[in-house]
């Protein structure tokens, strides 16, 4: 049995990691153990390929989010983190290209799609911009219902507004802005649902959209050196503040003695006693993680209404070069952007519903090339990674298998680049394809999904920080207030902890250094 930490931090991903920093800074003797052998959970990098062993990529998710204002110097620490330059492009006649920010997003739209839906799409932010500035320190708040976060932090003119997006549905807020333009609404269809299992006439379709603008407010941020370097950032400073890190160490159960935390238990039969933990993991997996009785059954049906009903499919390349793109063939930047291959707006409702039918047809991806923006992580051999993901991938597929479909799909995806960058095909060196299985198994997440909850929950409708169980957290992107906040989850969590401790956070700031 291990020596007892004040606070056990179980899972090492982003936001367990700004929890485990917040506490450390804070005085507590902090603990984080993780069942990877790197940190970083589904932000990291990796070399997955067989045939360029030397050639990183990403085989997680491709965004990080938003990142909240004040999130750095709460913390103390300088994030390596940078804008997404060009931001979006999406091939096609005619081609849209994109500069960070949604003021550059609309000048691309105007001239790619007509000044008319740029203008649309200007209004539309006009609103959206008033709600991410009101909810700024909503972020870094505790966990609240919309109609408390409309009343506590929105201006009267724009409390509708948000319990409209939070419950509504995204087809609708188009409509009222006049964005009529079928690839204008695929655009932005495809970027706001991608981490969700909705489509744009569903309830709820309307909150991710303004998450993802709150990213694109801020450019959109990359990490500097790849997801790896953010976390192990943030690692580093943990040990710094005091803290301790594992990996490669599993939590098979917490347990629980008189309804409270009381430790844990490893996979190789070890225990660790510790009467304050913070669980990282997903709303299910963090369930398995403890007797069927230690929760009381309200709280049982909430994460199961939490499970994600699909997850998504992620190809990684290894590419002898740097596929050339039909409607830009000139380098303006489009590799270091994400790129978005997309159908008509209704085609993509429908691979909603052919996903809901254990059916997996893929007809929209989004691609990046980490290795064109982040130089350092090629191999030194000219070659560049491909990091593809397409959502909506059923767990379970009817009449077939994921292992019996691995190499159909790997063509299905290819004919789709191919289709916009005619002989990317030919450029591949090895392929690694995770479908919703693998991932769940690669990632340690729920049927293989990135975001651990459907992105369309919002708000209070998400994990409370706090558990009926005395003593245990949770602090994962499953957790308030929404998917694609980075850190605020972590972060949030931690403050939890130290007011029921009767410790609270410093009430000065800490600077950061420049």
């Amino acid at each position: 049995m291990s020596s007892e930490p004040d606070i056990l931090i179980v899972g090492a991903g982003l936001n367990g990691l700004v929890c485990a920093l917040a506490l450390a800074k804070a005085g507590m003797t902090v603990r984080v153990v993780d069942d990877r052998p790197v940190v970083g959970g589904v932000h990291r990098t990796e070399f997955p390929f067989a045939k360029a062993p030397k050639l990183a990529t990403f085989t997680g998710a491709h965004r990080l989010g938003f990142v909240p204002k004040n999130l750095e110097v709460q913390l103390g620490v300088k994030l390596p983190l940078a804008p997404r330059d060009p931001a979006l492009f999406v091939p096609g006649a005619p081609a849209l290209l994109a500069r960070p920010g949604n003021e550059a997003l609309v000048d691309a739209v105007s001239a790619a799609y007509g000044e008319g839906q740029g203008r649309a799409l200007a209004a539309m932010h006009e609103e959206l911009d008033e709600l991410v500035s009101d909810l700024e320190p909503a972020w870094l708040a505790g966990p609240m219902p919309v109609e408390e976060v409309a009343d506590r932090f929105v201006r009267p003119a724009r409390r509708d507004a948000l319990v409209g997006l939070v419950r509504g549905l995204a087809n609708a807020y188009f409509a009222r802005f006049g964005i009529e333009d079928d690839r204008l609404k695929a655009l932005l269809t495809f970027d706001a649902l991608a981490g969700s299992f909705s489509s744009a006439s569903m309830p709820g379709s309307g909150w991710p959209l303004l998450v993802r603008h709150a990213a694109r407010t801020n450019g959109d941020p990359i990490a500097i050196g790849g997801p790896g370097a953010l976390a192990r950032a943030l690692a580093d400073a943990i040990v710094e503040a005091g803290g301790t890190i594992t990996t490669s160490q599993s939590v098979t159960q917490i347990t629980v003695e008189g309804n409270c935390a009381a430790g844990v238990v490893f996979a190789d039969g070890s225990t660790l006693r510790c009467t304050t933990i913070v669980s990282g993991a997903d709303p299910i997996r963090f369930r398995a993680t403890l007797d069927s009785d230690m929760l009381p059954p309200e709280t049982i049906r909430r994460i199961e209404a939490l499970a994600p009903q699909a997850g998504q499919v992620r190809l990684s390349l290894a590419l002898s070069a740097l596929p050339r793109f039909q409607s830009m063939p000139d380098d303006r930047g489009q590799h270091r952007a994400t790129t978005f291959i997309l159908p008509s707006h209704a085609a993509l409702a429908a691979a909603v519903k052919t996903a809901s039918d254990g059916r997996f047809a893929p007809t929209a991806l989004e691609l990046v090339f980490p290795t064109a923006i982040e130089p350092s992580l090629g191999d030194g051999e000219g070659r560049h990674a491909a990091s593809i993901l397409v959502p909506w991938a059923p767990y379970d597929r009817s009449g077939t298998t994921w292992a019996a479909e691995e190499e159909r799909v790997i063509a299905e995806i290819l004919a789709l680049v191919d289709a916009h960058a005619p002989g990317t095909s030919a450029l591949v060196v090895d392929a690694v394809l995770h479908h919703p299985k693998k991932l769940e198994t690669h990632l340690g997440v729920t049927r293989g999904h990135l975001g651990h909850v459907d992105d369309t929950f919002a708000l209070g409708d998400r994990m409370p920080y706090a558990t009926p169980v005395s003593g245990l957290y949770v602090c994962g992107r499953g957790s308030a207030p929404a998917g694609g906040i980075l850190g605020a989850p972590g972060f949030n969590a931690a403050r939890r902890v130290l007011a029921d401790l009767e410790l609270g956070l410093e009430t000065t700031e800490v600077r950061v250094k420049d």
